[in-house]
């Protein structure tokens, strides 16, 4: 695992390796990757007070392909932090990458359904998981009682066992939860695949 595993150190020389037998069009093309990078990433945290003047500004007096390339990585930051929500602010944070797409492609009509479908899915998914959690915890809820009660009465004292920490639960919400990921998941990389499509 450990082998696998490549060192910051080792990626740098790398990077320098590829540095160093670059072009100059590469060179350009890597920095403005980099440039794209950092700003699809500067809003989403917020730090970016008119992300369409920043943009355009990033992209002024540049070459299609290079107008293309500049495009193309920022959909991928964004695209990344579109994920299956485990907790409710994370639908959030989906939200802002959401807003980001509809920014960049704003003149593409459709795109503000499929972002619409996207935020759908994405509290679809939150309000399912929850829903089978709250219906498989009563349900074993209900058979600890009476445990609890024989516990309880043989130490003489109160006894309260963590349904969430019990390994039957948890192993049987961990198979739940795959098999709901899975199917939700499949259906938020064809959506996402379709941004993809849209700046190949």
């Amino acid at each position: 695992m450990a082998d696998e595993i490549k060192s910051t150190l080792e990626l740098a020389l790398e990077k320098a390796e590829k540095i160093g037998k670059a072009s100059k069009e590469e060179l350009e093309l890597m920095e403005l990757r980099e440039k794209a990078q950092k700003l699809g990433a500067k809003f989403l945290k917020n730090e970016i007070e008119n992300f369409e003047e920043a943009l355009n500004e990033l992209l002024q007096n540049k070459s299609s392909s290079q107008r293309k390339e500049i495009i193309k990585n920022i959909v991928e930051v964004f695209l990344k932090n579109i994920n299956l929500p485990w907790f409710e602010y994370q639908i959030e944070d989906s939200k802002k990458a959401l807003e980001g797409l509809a920014c960049i492609f704003k003149n593409i009509p459709e795109i503000s359904r499929l972002t619409q479908e996207i935020e759908r899915l994405l509290k679809e998914y939150y309000n399912h998981k929850e829903a089978i959690y709250n219906e498989l915890k009563s349900r074993f809820e209900g058979g600890l009682e009476e445990l609890e009660k024989n516990l309880s009465a043989q130490l003489g004292a109160e006894v309260k066992i963590n349904i969430e920490e019990h390994p039957q639960f948890r192993e049987e919400w961990r198979k739940i939860k795959e098999k709901l990921d899975e199917e939700y998941e499949k259906h938020l990389n064809y959506l996402k695949e379709l941004f993809k499509k849209i700046v190949a």
